[in-house]
């Protein structure tokens, strides 16, 4: 029994231990990094000024860096005046000495190669080469493609605070100063909404799993957010803590004022008192209607079987099997006939007999069925119940909530039964029934015996689910 949503939330609890756990064994180790601090803001911030220093830096060198460029290739015309011409001129006239100098003349080529060695001799190399690095705005776009790169790194490196700082899990640094000084100085620790929010979500997915509604699934978790959020829980206690927190939202999600003590209303009530079951097909109207025949049987009451289910087949039979058990007298008629006319003739039997309690059976309908629903207000209206039950099965999920809805709107409906809870490993009818429609959940049918009806305790019911 509620063996899914038990499961969901020991999950949840165990997330939230394991983080404020992480947070405790965090909490000491930051003050010494609260030391550390300059080291870690080194290396942070060392590479902004280096960044920042040397991007003026080339800056001042890339204006003065075309001027030497320009000086350079003056001086340059100095070994061009040589002039191979004129000196080849007056060598042509010796005659073989002349081709041996041009041989010299090569050696510019070893003066130009050396040259290029240091990249400024290549200015030297030719005065062409000179005029057109001028024009050409090789060195004027990688001073702008400096000026983007000092804003690149400025980006990287906020990125790199970043993930520094996440590199110890989300919740360290919110830890910070306060928290985990307090944390480290005190023995209890404040549950933060960065530990608590994942976890909710991942919570509220799980109820809607289990069967709970989703209306409600948001007023569990929004509870629990306003509970556990700044809750301070001494150290080694947080899921003890927890347990009680979400213990107490699901009491109070399971509450409600309009609950009642059946066997109390029926005392207090005229008699004969009557009691109309209504519900769906196989949810156990009639089994649960011997069962309530039995507590009142208990208590000193004596009742009457209404036997109007008219449409079933064996209907009938099963209600006189359930009454030879109990002791109990039955009114009934033949199949097809008007379910108002029996419940009439059974309540009219109880006053003659002085009988406390007519318990009137009904034919299952769902709610999707029109002529059914107009049948039961027939009913309604002609036998007059004091107290109307609706009887459904907990494993029929957020269907069995809609149902409830139809059957209210069309009859009202005073409290419901819950059947098969036994059956069902979810269990999240039975947490959101109340707080969906309103109407109390007042037993739980947990087996097949006449004695297998338990009164729904929220705070019960709230403490099995932790258990």
């Amino acid at each position: 029994m509620f063996g899914l949503l038990k499961n969901k939330l020991a999950s949840f609890i165990k997330g939230l231990a394991g983080k404020e756990e992480s947070k405790d064994s965090q909490a000491p180790a930051e003050p010494p990094e609260g030391k550390k601090p300059e080291i870690v803001g080194e290396k942070i911030d060392e590479p902004r000024p280096e960044l920042k220093k040397e991007e003026p830096k080339p800056e001042i060198k890339a204006k003065p860096a075309p001027k030497p460029a320009e000086k350079e290739p003056e001086p340059t015309p100095k070994p061009v005046p040589v002039e191979a011409k004129p000196v080849e001129a007056k060598m042509t006239e010796e005659k073989k000495p002349e081709p041996k100098k041009p041989e010299v003349a090569p050696k510019l080529e070893p003066i130009v190669i050396p040259g290029e060695a240091p990249q400024k001799k290549e200015g030297k190399k030719s005065i062409i080469d000179a005029i057109f690095k001028k024009p050409v705005p090789k060195p004027v776009p990688q001073e702008k493609a400096s000026a983007p790169e000092e804003k690149q790194p400025e980006r990287d490196m906020s990125r790199l605070e970043k993930r520094a700082a996440s590199g110890k899990k989300e919740t360290a640094p919110k830890i910070g100063i306060g928290t985990a000084i307090k944390s480290f100085f005190s023995n209890e620790i404040t549950i933060g909404e960065a530990e608590v929010s994942d976890l909710l979500s991942e919570l509220e997915l799980s109820l809607l799993e289990a069967d709970v509604a989703y209306d409600v699934s948001l007023d569990v978790t929004s509870q629990l957010r306003g509970r556990l959020v700044g809750m301070k829980v001494p150290k080694g206690k947080v899921e003890e803590k927890t347990r009680e927190a979400i213990e107490g939202v699901l009491t109070t999600v399971m509450s409600s004022d309009r609950k009642f003590d059946l066997v109390e209303r029926v005392r207090a009530l005229e008699k004969p008192a009557k009691i109309l079951f209504v519900g769906p097909n196989g949810a156990g109207k009639t089994t649960t209607m011997a069962k309530i025949a039995r507590m009142l049987l208990d208590n000193g009451f004596t009742a009457v079987f209404s036997a109007s289910d008219t449409f079933r087949a064996a209907a009938i039979e099963q209600t006189e099997v359930h009454a030879g058990r109990l002791g109990v007298r039955v009114v009934k008629s033949k199949y097809g006939a008007d379910p108002a006319s029996v419940a009439f003739d059974a309540v009219n039997f109880a006053r003659t007999h002085n009988i406390d309690v007519v318990l009137i059976d009904s034919a299952g309908r769902q709610d999707t069925n029109a002529n059914l629903l107009d049948e039961l207000k027939k009913i309604s209206r002609v036998a007059k119940p004091d107290v109307k039950i609706y009887i459904g099965e907990s494993i029929g999920g957020n269907a069995l909530i809609d149902q409830v809805h139809a059957f209210d709107k069309a009859i009202g409906i005073d409290g419901a039964i819950l059947t098969k809870i036994d059956c069902d490993a979810k269990g999240g009818t039975a947490l959101s029934l109340t707080k969906s429609t309103g109407i109390p959940v007042l037993y739980l049918g947990i087996g097949q015996a006449y004695t297998d009806l338990v009164p729904f305790e929220p705070e019960k019911i709230a403490h099995e689910i932790m258990s």
